[in-house]
């Protein structure tokens, strides 16, 4: 019998994977803004430049809503983490992968603190972003595994391909998002004015920040493709019975990557500010959480030889059928 978590553990689960987000978008605020330093040169946590409240300065309330985010981050994670060891032995999935989350968030509580102990180079912050991105992939797997695991209903997705094409999907997403972070690390924003090259958009990179701008939007491109490709087979093959909750994420999918396009273009075209900036940051990491979001619905539709039945649907895991076709 599939064993489901009980209401407390999911709304938890939730909460950790979106708080989680909430504190990867403040962090990509701080780094557009240089908020890092809003509180001061000296790390006198919980105060702020010596007062418990920041001055009216947006470096300075950048800065400290970073850290009250990043509290409540820490106080979910550990609830989670203790919560799916007392709770939820009977599925080992969810206890290893809220271990692993648990793992991941004092790894990323160690790089935050010697970046800002030691104002460490760009490097060091995109390990911070690429470490912050596989916890947000960790907790969004948790969260949807509690949410869905033994709720869904319909046909088991008896391919592979599918869920092959959305884990490709899901690891071009993070390698896009690690492009762009790396962007905003080396200031290379400004580069390469024109498009489709530099220049008056035909004249090839002539400065490292022209080829790095360059090179993530060769990478921008080829992920677009790729994620939009993937998301239109996900559509087309998961038409069954209690299979709508993985094609209403794959078009949720669609719909973030084409505003993270249109914020792109923006971005490039209109100089905008670092606000628009951070827009744009935010968005790549909801584009990575929904494909991993699709890919572990898919994972869960394929793992589960019968999820349970609606309307009183039976549905029998010994007999194949087609994704789409009668049974």
């Amino acid at each position: 019998m599939v064993h489901r978590p009980v209401n407390g553990f999911r709304r938890l689960a939730v909460a950790a994977a979106g708080v989680t987000y909430l504190l990867i978008v403040m962090g990509g605020i701080v780094r557009v803004t240089g908020s890092g330093l809003g509180c001061g040169l000296k790390n006198d946590w919980p105060l702020c430049n010596g007062g418990l409240l920041p001055p009216l300065q947006p470096t300075a309330v950048i800065e400290f809503t970073h850290r009250w985010i990043a509290a409540l981050a820490t106080a979910l994670v550990i609830a989670l983490t203790i919560a799916a060891w007392l709770s939820q032995r009977r599925d080992r999935r969810i206890v290893i992968a809220s271990t692993v989350a648990a793992v991941l968030f004092l790894v990323q509580i160690v790089l935050g603190a010697l970046t800002v102990e030691y104002r460490l180079p760009g490097g060091i912050v995109l390990i911070h972003l690429a470490n912050a991105l596989l916890l947000l992939g960790a907790l969004t797997y948790i969260a949807i595994t509690s949410v869905f695991v033994g709720a869904a209903s319909g046909q088991a997705v008896m391919t592979r391909r599918p869920l092959q094409l959305s884990a490709v999907a899901a690891a071009g997403t993070y390698l896009l998002a690690l492009s762009g972070a790396l962007v905003v690390e080396t200031g290379s924003s400004a580069g390469c004015a024109g498009w489709p090259l530099c220049g008056a958009g035909f004249q090839l990179p002539a400065s490292q920040m022209d080829a790095i701008n360059l090179v993530h939007r060769v990478v921008a491109g080829i992920v677009v493709l790729l994620i939009g490709g993937v998301m239109a087979v996900v559509i087309r093959n998961h038409r069954g019975r209690g299979l709508r909750p993985i094609r209403v994420a794959a078009i949720a999918v669609t719909a973030v990557l084409l505003l993270q396009i249109a914020a792109g273009a923006l971005v490039v075209d209109l100089r905008l500010p670092p606000a628009a900036q951070a827009v744009h940051l935010a968005l790549a990491s909801a584009l990575w959480a929904s494909v991993v979001m699709v890919t572990v619905l898919t994972w869960r539709a394929l793992a589960t030889p019968k999820w349970l039945p609606a309307e009183g649907v039976h549905i029998d895991a010994r007999r194949p059928t087609q994704v789409g076709a009668p049974s």
